[in-house]
């Protein structure tokens, strides 16, 4: 088993801005606390629906909060927004203005400095690297590329031998470090560079978490992209309910759903980003050991996980790792995972970590999440291409678009 990461950054630097957070965390807390007990005493708990876009995805949100209180609403709102576009201005591949952006042009091997997000999301990721082999690889990006996917390949393109060659001379979590102070990155080859994209999402679902804690909102659940976090339960007592789309890259539809009170799940899969070329489908998810697109089969990888951040990791390399050595390293290294494959009948097959089976086992429903005719007949919300949507079951919930380009469901 790789050895538990310690996630937190040091340095002089790094605990000043730790002192600041904290405090601006506290006055949060204390602000949203205030604004229930006060204002709301005795008013009659909902869940107030916000969506927004960020990260190139949308992302939406369910917050508990008494009936009328839009001031605690908007607050949750912008809590969220300013929680994501910090770590979308750190971690986009998009932005040429972001650290990663920065950091992937420069040529140099001197510290690079970078925010205390930034480096704990790199050592989040080099333990997810170590546990897994290499499967999982934050510095896979020229390889991306080289196959037409991220933010700088080009649709379609198939990469020939000697641009594989070119950009595995590039690759390998080894040849990245955090400094020891947690103040900087460092690179052996100045031509390193990072793709975040499989693990950004999920801290940003985290941070926007941590500030929704903060506020002192007990129940909510927040979705970036197919990532979602959740805490407490919905007014009527029931858990958040989270549908698992079926790997079908003609249909959107649940396969099951399951409940989710206090924690993480990500799914990742081959069945939505992909391209067909010379009658060969090719995955977005690249496999950083050889080089290639994991095989088209279609499948979905979903981890349950205290973490985001880390679920989001675990379910990329363990979708590159595959059902049967993905459920070796999940059991291993205990981690939740739920593999859902493609038979030839066009029939799913679950293939589930034993940490997985024994979380189902020890649910309040007996272990039996709803099945897919029951999801048939209950509202789908916020449906994404990583294969994970809200199942709505009953509560009383108000809509709110966080943008004008949001829509109301």
């Amino acid at each position: 088993m790789a050895d538990a990461p310690e996630f937190e950054s040091r340095g002089r630097g790094s605990v000043m801005r730790t002192v600041l957070a904290v405090a601006a965390i506290g006055a949060l807390f204390l602000l949203g606390s205030w604004i229930s007990r006060t204002l709301y005493p005795d008013r009659t708990p909902v869940v107030a629906e916000l969506h927004g876009e960020t990260m190139g995805t949308t992302w939406s949100a369910r917050v508990v909060v008494p009936e009328g209180a839009n001031a605690l609403v908007e607050a949750a709102r912008d809590t969220i927004e300013q929680a994501l576009e910090r770590v979308n201005l750190s971690m986009s591949n998009w932005d040429p203005d972001s650290e990663v952006s920065r950091f992937n042009r420069t040529d140099s091997t001197e510290p690079f400095p970078v925010s205390p997000g930034f480096a704990e999301v790199v050592r989040q990721a080099e333990y997810v690297s170590r546990a897994t082999d290499g499967a999982f690889d934050i510095t896979v990006a020229p390889l991306v590329t080289a196959w037409g996917f991220g933010a700088e390949g080009t649709p379609g393109q198939v990469a020939d031998s000697s641009s594989l060659a070119m950009a595995s001379e590039l690759v390998g979590y080894e040849r990245l470090r955090v400094s020891d102070d947690g103040g900087a990155l460092i690179k052996d080859d100045g031509r390193l560079t990072l793709d975040l994209s499989a693990i950004a999402k999920g801290f940003g679902v985290d941070r926007a978490a941590e500030g929704l804690s903060a506020m002192g909102l007990a129940a909510w659940a927040i979705e970036v992209g197919g990532e979602v976090r959740a805490r407490g339960r919905k007014p009527d007592g029931s858990s958040w309910s989270v549908g698992i789309e079926s790997p079908d890259p003609e249909a959107r539809r649940i396969h099951r759903s399951i409940p989710l009170s206090d924690g993480s799940i990500a799914t990742s899969g081959d069945y939505r980003n992909w391209y067909e070329a010379g009658g060969t489908r090719f995955a977005h998810i690249v496999d950083p050991r050889n080089g290639r697109p994991v095989p088209w089969i279609g499948f979905s990888v979903t981890v349950a996980h205290s973490s985001a951040a880390l679920a989001d990791a675990w379910a990329t390399g363990l979708s590159v790792l595959g059902p049967e050595a993905g459920l070796e390293t999940a059991d291993r290294e205990g981690i939740a995972v739920l593999f859902l494959t493609t038979d030839p009948d066009g029939s799913y097959r679950e293939l589930a970590s034993a940490l997985w089976s024994e979380l189902e086992s020890s649910d309040e429903s007996g272990g039996k999440a709803r099945s897919a005719d029951r999801a048939a007949i209950a509202t789908t919300i916020g449906m994404t291409a990583a294969g994970i949507s809200w199942v709505q079951n009953g509560s009383p919930t108000r809509n709110i678009a966080a943008s004008p380009s949001a829509t109301s469901m």
